[in-house]
């Protein structure tokens, strides 16, 4: 059977665990720069809010106490998602992280009232052991999972877990489940589905095989399967690697010195090579961009492209050609508002092509440096070591005016008790 736990409101659950008092009033979580919201609490939710709103248009409630608004706190929201997925490793050896806040895993195949007070007490153990609310859907296929995690989270009599064996329970729940509602179907081929005369997930298992595959191709077709509770998507052991990695970011202010220009392509880079080396790949290309703000005319964008000789994911070659690409576009009468870097074109560690003819980035030196910094980062928190040409105190970073502590990662943040008493 397969189980997909979703974590409820999982910004501002985290949140809410290190201050309870978050839980009184609605919540919503600000993206980079404060710009408008990423995440919502149920009580924000409730009142309309969407994903994406500007954050100006909710200050004056803010500022009378109607609203609680915070900055995203996005190394608190990473730890908090490794302690549920390494409570949920404690109940089955087969899981699947599927994201920040997900992961399917399996459960042994026993009957519904069984497994639903498995859902339960995996459920309280994770509110016990991390303090976040999460709902359970169980189902043969992780298709039919979904669909019942949906409904135990908007579903209070479920008590957070629905189960989903027999064909009866089955069927009735996909008569109520429209098509842009499962799992694989987006808004393009639910719409394709209604001009077939298919509103409901239940008319749609019931149309010929023929005529599905014609209408929304094999990977649809597979998806049609799974809700009849044919099993067509087993569990990925290990994550798919990324084709292209972009990191990037709005600056809190209008940049204008290639000083503080360099610095921040550095960080980027750095960034962007830790991950490779997270995934056991390497980069061979890289490019570099540097934009204004497009509010504000003349709007200026511009990029370079430098092809690597050798792949490499060693940070100082990258800083150094991520500079090199910065320098050949920067222009000193403008204020930039946005810059990142692109790595792309991977190999694999172990397996690529060496150009003999140019020296090589890659030795066991230079590689075990890479490791031990990794380690230490991992260990101690992010930029716990960190390259002198990613700056000390860079002024240009994203503006987060009302971010909570790092209270699980940094012992200058961990969260205080006072004694009242």
């Amino acid at each position: 059977m397969f189980a997909l736990i979703d974590c409820n409101n999982f910004y501002a659950s985290c949140e809410e665990v290190f201050n309870p008092s978050l839980s009184k009033k609605p919540l919503i979580i600000l993206s980079n720069n404060d710009g408008c919201i990423i995440a919502r609490s149920k009580k924000a939710k409730e009142l309309g809010i969407q994903m994406g709103d500007p954050a100006y248009l909710f200050k004056e409630r803010v500022d009378r106490g109607e609203i609680q608004m915070l900055s995203s706190n996005f190394t608190l929201y990473a730890d908090m998602s490794q302690r549920v997925m390494q409570t949920l490793e404690s109940y089955s050896p087969q899981m699947e992280i599927y994201s920040i806040d997900e992961a399917f895993f399996e459960l042994e195949d026993r009957s519904a009232d069984r497994l639903c007070e498995d859902g339960l007490k995996i459920r309280q153990k994770v509110k016990q052991w991390t303090g976040i609310p999460v709902s359970i859907g169980i189902a043969p296929t992780k298709t039919l999972a979904k669909i019942a995690n949906e409904t135990a989270k908007k579903h209070p009599e479920f008590s957070g877990v629905r189960v989903l064996i027999s064909q009866f329970e089955i069927r009735k729940q996909l008569e109520k489940t429209e098509p842009e509602d499962i799992w694989g179907i987006g808004s393009a081929l639910a719409q394709r589905l209604r001009t077939g005369r298919i509103y409901t997930a239940c008319e749609l298992i019931d149309r010929e095989d023929r005529f599905i595959q014609h209408l929304i191709g094999i990977s649809g077709y597979r998806t049609v399967l799974e809700l009849r509770g044919i099993s067509c998507f087993p569990f990925e052991e290990e994550s798919e690697k990324k084709q292209s990695i972009v990191c990037s970011r709005s600056f809190g202010r209008k940049v204008s010195d290639i000083r503080d220009l360099e610095e921040s392509v550095a960080a980027f880079a750095s960034r962007g090579a830790e991950k490779l080396r997270n995934q056991k790949s390497r980069a061979s290309f890289l490019s570099v961009f540097i934009a204004t703000s497009p509010f504000v005319q003349p709007y200026e964008s511009r990029s370079c492209h430098i092809e690597l000789p050798n792949p490499t994911s060693f940070t100082p070659e990258l800083i150094r050609l991520a500079k090199k690409g910065l320098r050949s576009i920067y222009r000193p009468h403008f204020a930039y508002k946005k810059a990142g870097v692109l790595l792309g074109d991977f190999v694999d560690e172990n397996s690529e092509q060496i150009d003999y003819l140019t020296p090589g980035n890659e030795n066991p030196k230079k590689t075990k440096l890479m490791q031990t910094i990794d380690r230490i980062n991992r260990r101690y928190g992010k930029n716990a070591v960190q390259f002198a040409a990613e700056g000390l105190d860079p002024s240009w970073r994203s503006n987060r005016a009302n971010a909570s502590p790092k209270f699980t990662t940094s012992w200058n943040e961990l969260l205080k008790i006072q004694d009242l008493a």
